[in-house]
C-alpha cells in the first residue's frame, strides 16, 4: 500500500488543485450533456473547455513529476501541460480507434455464443461495458504507461512505445490494483438504482458521489503511472543530451 498512500498523500497536499481539476471536468460534462439534449452552439464551448481541461491535467502531472506535491496554479499547469497537446492529441486520436475496433470485436465474438441481436448501440448495458472493459484491460499497458513515458520523458508519442517493454505491471501491482478498482466502480454503478427508482435529491447525490469517486481514481492512477515511470530511470536521449521542452534536466522521483 505505499504507493498508494504517497499518491493520496501528494494529493490531499494539492487538493486545491485536484478539486479545481474534477470541478472543471463536471462543467466540461455539463455542457456536454446540454449539447447533446438541445444540439446548440455550445459544442464550440465545451470543445474549448474540454481543451483547457486537458492542458491542465497534463501540467498537472508533469508538475508531479518535476515537483512533487508543490502546489501549482491553473496558469502554471497550463502553461506546463501545452508542450504536450500535439503529442497527446495523435495518440488520443490512435487510442480512440484502437479502442473502438477492438470494442466491437469483442461484442462480435460474445454475439456469437450469446443470444444478442443488433449492433454494439442497441446491447444492454451490461454488455456494452462488459466489451469496454474487457478492450481497457487488453490495452492496459498502453492506458497507463504511454502517457507517463510522455510525461516523464518529454519525448514523442510514437517513440515512448520502444520504452513500454520496461515498464512491467508485475512491478505495479499497486496501480494495476487501483486500475482494476476503477473498472469495479463502473460495474457497481451500472447495477445501482436509476433516476426513476430514487427521488431527485438522493440520485443527485448518488451520482456526483460516484463522478468524484471515479474521477478521483483516474488522477490517482495517472499519478501513481507518472510516479512508476520516474522511479524506473529510464532515459530518452536525443543528439546525445535530455529531450526537455522546459530546457530542465530533472532527477526522477525516488519512492
Amino acid at each position: 500500500m505505499k504507493k498508494i498512500k504517497e499518491t493520496i498523500t501528494i494529493l490531499k497536499t494539492r487538493w486545491p488543485e485536484v478539486i479545481f481539476l474534477i470541478g472543471f471536468c463536471f462543467l466540461v460534462s455539463l455542457f456536454g450533456g446540454i449539447l447533446e439534449a438541445y444540439r446548440s452552439w455550445m459544442g464550440i464551448t465545451c470543445f474549448g473547455l474540454g481543451l483547457i481541461a486537458g492542458l491542465i491535467y497534463l501540467g498537472f502531472l508533469r508538475t508531479v513529476y518535476l515537483e512533487g506535491n508543490k502546489r501549482q496554479s491553473p496558469l502554471s499547469l497550463l502553461q506546463k501541460g501545452k508542450c504536450f497537446f500535439w503529442r497527446f492529441c495523435g495518440l488520443c486520436v490512435l487510442y480512440i480507434i484502437v479502442l473502438g475496433l477492438l470494442t466491437h470485436a469483442i461484442f462480435l465474438i460474445i454475439k456469437i455464443v450469446t443470444p444478442i441481436d443488433g449492433g454494439l448501440k442497441d446491447a444492454p448495458p451490461a454488455v456494452a461495458l462488459l466489451c469496454s472493459s474487457i478492450t481497457k484491460l487488453i490495452l492496459i499497458k498502453l492506458y497507463l504507461f504511454i502517457p507517463a513515458l510522455i510525461i516523464v520523458l518529454d519525448c514523442g508519442a510514437f517513440e515512448s512505445f520502444k520504452f513500454l517493454r520496461q515498464c512491467k505491471l508485475s512491478e505495479a501491482k499497486e496501480l494495476l490494483a487501483v486500475y482494476c478498482a476503477k473498472i469495479a466502480i463502473s460495474f457497481v454503478w451500472l447495477f445501482l438504482p436509476t433516476s426513476g427508482e430514487l427521488p431527485i435529491a438522493p440520485h443527485t447525490i448518488l451520482s456526483l458521489s460516484y463522478y468524484f469517486i471515479w474521477n478521483l481514481l483516474t488522477l490517482m492512477i495517472l499519478v501513481m503511472a507518472v510516479r512508476f515511470v520516474a522511479s524506473i530511470n529510464l532515459v530518452y536521449d536525443s543528439s546525445t543530451k535530455y529531450l526537455n521542452s522546459e530546457n530542465l534536466l530533472q532527477t526522477p522521483i525516488e519512492d
